[in-house]
């Protein structure tokens, strides 16, 4: 028999369990946090070469395993502490599309206690020029289009810029990828060992700014592996409180990710990213957003989860070739930022022949963890974003900040 939804709560988060809470004060606020969490990020990133040859990332013909990924972190960790001298609490800018550069960027920034930010690529000059000052970046980390943006204003600032993939010679002073990285990488240093405390800041993201300028989001490590975790909980107590996915016809796959939204996006950044970062998962990158080369990306790389925005999924499962190919290896499909359309949620479950829709409601301030809903209870509930998951609380409240009760509508 199954467990209410707050039976499988406790269940999932109690002594002994993998997920167990406990009690404790962060920055002078008493809240629950996971007993079993690691310490900081870098032990994630420094964890995920026990994946040697696995394969990580597949991008536009390239691949690239575990441990060939992280050879390029523990040089780029390298080259940002011996030879541009960022130290603890400095902030690194990284402002590319979605190559596989940003990923190993993120990694070595944060592993020797940077803070990542994360710049949105699709920036003109004055947005470019007012985060790296708003942030105090030390260091650009771009692609040629964004150096091309940004090359004055880091000029201007004393920022020092690496280029990824650059088309033509650049400046004297700024340094391509390859040929920095080059002797980090024949030296074979593994990543300088810093002391970075649950508590440090780890990353800065950057909002819309719809009502002015954008306003960077500080997430410290632990609070990303709050997020991580939690959404690994939330699994659990789906399953213990007699959520129905769809019955799998054909071979089981292995857990794997499509990016198709930004990496300076928290939902690509951390639900799918980092995702794939801490569990050892494939993570196959898209150039840019396309239906069909999406749905070529799921039948070659037997792709298991889908995560964007509405849209992408209104795209996917309408598209005229969506029959010519097989999508039987997805097991999700959906994401968040919009609500979704009652009737997509139908068509999704419809179309997608062992998986079914899916939805979250997060911010950035939370990276990207908050309610959720999938299977039986998204198809019996379309309207819904779902339930939380500990150690997050929701609750409804009124104007004077005085909670509702059930079924009278208020602000979350």
């Amino acid at each position: 028999m199954s467990m209410t939804w707050t039976e499988a709560n406790l269940a999932v988060t109690a002594p002994g369990q993998i997920f167990e809470l406990i009690d404790s004060e962060v920055f002078g606020v008493k809240t629950q946090v996971f007993k079993n969490a690691p310490a900081h990020l870098g032990q994630i990133f420094a964890g995920s070469r026990n994946h040697g040859d696995k394969t990580f990332l597949v991008y536009e013909g390239e691949t690239w395993s575990f441990a060939k990924t992280m050879d390029q972190v523990d040089a780029l960790s390298n080259l940002l502490v011996n030879s541009y001298g960022i130290k603890k609490g400095d902030r690194v800018a990284v402002a590319m599309r979605n190559y596989p550069e940003w990923v190993m960027s993120f990694a070595a920034i944060i592993s020797v206690g940077a803070i990542s930010v994360s710049m949105n690529s699709w920036w003109v000059e004055d947005e470019m020029d007012f985060a790296l000052q708003d942030s105090g970046a030390k260091v650009l980390i771009c692609d040629q289009q964004r150096f091309d943006i940004a090359e004055s204003s880091c000029t201007k600032l004393g920022v020092k810029v690496l280029v990824a993939r650059a088309e033509k010679p650049l400046p004297t002073g700024v340094d391509t990828w390859q040929e920095a990285l080059a002797p980090h990488l024949a030296a074979g240093l593994k990543c300088p060992v810093v002391e970075i405390a649950s508590d440090d800041d780890a990353t800065i993201l950057y909002t819309s700014g719809t009502t002015g300028r954008p306003k960077g989001a500080v997430s410290t490590h632990r609070a990303i592996i709050s997020a991580l975790m939690a959404f690994s909980a939330r699994n659990a107590v789906l399953t213990m409180s007699g959520t129905k996915l769809k019955d799998i016809t054909g071979p089981e796959v292995p857990t794997s990710f499509i990016l198709i939204v930004p990496l300076f996006h928290v939902t690509g950044c951390v639900p799918v990213m980092m995702s794939c970062f801490i569990a050892g998962l494939k993570l196959a990158i898209m150039y840019k957003w396309d239906a069909e080369k999406a749905l070529e990306m799921i039948e070659r790389e037997q792709i298991t989860n889908f995560v964007g925005v509405p849209t992408q999924s209104w795209d996917l499962v309408n598209s005229p070739v969506f029959d010519k190919y097989d999508t039987s290896s997805l097991r999700a499909v959906g994401g968040g930022g919009a609500p979704t359309p009652t009737s997509l949620v139908g068509k999704v479950n419809d179309k997608v022949k062992n998986g079914g829709p899916q939805l979250g409601y997060g911010m950035t301030e939370t990276n990207a963890f908050g309610p959720a809903i999938t299977g039986s209870d998204y198809l019996s509930h379309p309207t819904s974003t779902g339930r939380a998951v500990l150690p997050m609380l929701v609750e409804v409240r009124d104007e004077n900040l005085k909670p509702v009760p059930t079924g009278q509508a208020g602000e979350i």
